[in-house]
């Protein structure tokens, strides 16, 4: 192939068309237990409330639920992954060999935040939380849908 405008041009879409194909064809699975959030800037932060209520039935007294408020923030962070495809594998026509990593690397791309996400999720173990304990750890309560501590 030469090497000119349009030419490489067309490369590129082709080589898009695999990344973007490759990409949409993956369903992380982290989406059911994370919240996802948006951001403009180099860190956000957030708040959160530290426990939930339940209804009761009422007898006597109120029973005025104390919320705690907590807040934590989320750094930005840049992530890529360049590949360069050889001057000679295209004067060569022998660019098509890189369509598959191109879509190898849309598959990588989609699956990246489910990577960092179960990467979390495993250091709920070993690593402690906004209140000094393991995040799954058999002091933190854990209330039923029935409002019953379990």
């Amino acid at each position: 192939m030469i090497i000119n405008q349009q030419n490489l041009r067309n490369l590129f879409i082709g080589y898009r068309a695999a990344f973007q194909n490759a990409f949409a064809g993956v369903q992380p699975d982290f989406n059911q237990f994370v919240l996802t959030v948006t951001s403009g800037n180099a860190s956000e932060q957030y708040g959160w409330l530290g426990n939930s209520t339940a209804f009761r039935e009422w007898l006597g007294d109120r029973v005025i639920q104390n919320l705690g408020v907590h807040d934590y923030t989320i750094k930005n962070k840049t992530f890529e992954n360049t590949v360069g495809v050889p001057r000679e594998s295209i004067e060569d026509d022998s660019y098509g060999l890189f369509t598959p990593l191109m879509g190898q690397l849309g598959q990588d791309s989609a699956m990246h935040p489910a990577e960092l996400v179960y990467a979390l999720l495993s250091g709920g173990f070993p690593q402690t939380c906004y209140d000094g304990q393991y995040f799954f750890d058999t002091d933190h309560p854990v209330t039923s849908a029935a409002g019953n501590e379990v």
